[in-house]
């Protein structure tokens, strides 16, 4: 996988032949392949890393957040928790770090969802 196009405008996930690629996740609110201009220009000013996130990492960030905070994110939000407990567990255990994660919304719109997915 690649992205390509103009980092003014927007980056798209697409394939060798340029063939866009289908997103599929999960969370209705991620399929789709690509990104916007503010974040193809974080990207590629190295202000910012994006990383690929299974729907299956996501889920259980999304039951760890509820378990242990009490919070029912957004499944999108989940994504993003999921990322960054990667990233704090390549840190190794003696990182002393703060991580924000911002919620971009409710879980209660994907509490079927998550029911479906837990077996609930």
């Amino acid at each position: 996988m690649r992205f390509a196009g103009d980092p003014a405008f927007s980056a798209i996930m697409q394939d060798e032949d340029g063939q866009i690629l289908e997103a599929l996740s999960i969370s209705a609110g991620l399929d789709y392949p690509g990104i916007g201009p503010e974040h193809a220009w974080l990207r590629d000013s190295g202000r910012a890393s994006y990383r690929g996130v299974t729907d299956a990492d996501a889920m259980a960030a999304l039951e760890t957040l509820a378990k242990k905070e009490g919070i029912l994110c957004a499944i999108e939000s989940a994504h993003a928790f999921a990322g960054a407990f990667q990233w704090l567990a390549e840190q190794g255990e003696s990182a002393d770090r703060v991580v924000l994660v911002n919620c971009s919304g409710r879980g209660d719109k994907d509490v079927d969802t998550a029911a479906k997915w837990f077996k609930l």
